[in-house]
């Protein structure tokens, strides 16, 4: 009855240690996807300020332009107006893809997390079974002589000829 108590314990504590730590893992996948979803929401709030920024500057290059007494479709506006707005949305996305990019290596993270996650389960249930049957050999439940080494032909406990004569060589 002690064998199997023992077994037990040992198994039993070997898989609450593959649950914390499916567990700790699980909050650090959590953890990542919180974090990919604050980076999108940056991201999308930088593109608005930069959406918002691409604006001013066309309506002011089309103020200056009037100011001036230029129109609208006059060739140099119309070209300097192209590249105001060339510009404002190669910097929106440029702000969109790095945003994107780190959005996707957290999600990468977090995704990598719950593998381990799993992998810890699993290695808990094996680890659950190799404690109960390491302990369970070690309290002697495989047979009197199970702890002797069978090609060493000793009893268990018995020494070496040389060791117990002080002879090392």
């Amino acid at each position: 009855m002690a064998q199997l108590v023992m077994v037990a314990l040992a198994a039993g504590g070997a898989l609450m240690q593959a649950h914390a730590t499916a567990k700790a893992k699980l909050r650090e996948s959590e953890a990542y996807i919180d974090a990919k979803n604050r980076t999108m929401a940056a991201t999308t709030h930088d593109i608005a300020e930069l959406q918002r920024e691409k604006e001013i500057m066309h309506s002011r290059a089309l103020a200056l332009a009037a100011f001036q007494g230029g129109g609208v479709d006059d060739p140099g506006v119309v070209k300097i107006l192209g590249d105001l707005n060339a510009e404002g949305e190669y910097r929106i996305m440029a702000t969109l893809w790095a945003g994107q990019n780190e959005a996707e290596g957290l999600l990468f993270r977090a995704d990598e997390a719950k593998r381990e996650a799993s992998s810890a389960k699993q290695a808990g249930i094996f680890n659950a079974l190799t404690a109960g049957v390491s302990t369970y050999a070690w309290s002697g439940g495989f047979g009197a002589g199970s702890t002797a080494l069978p090609s060493s032909g000793l009893a268990p406990g018995a020494a070496p000829a040389a060791v117990s004569s002080g002879s090392l060589t």
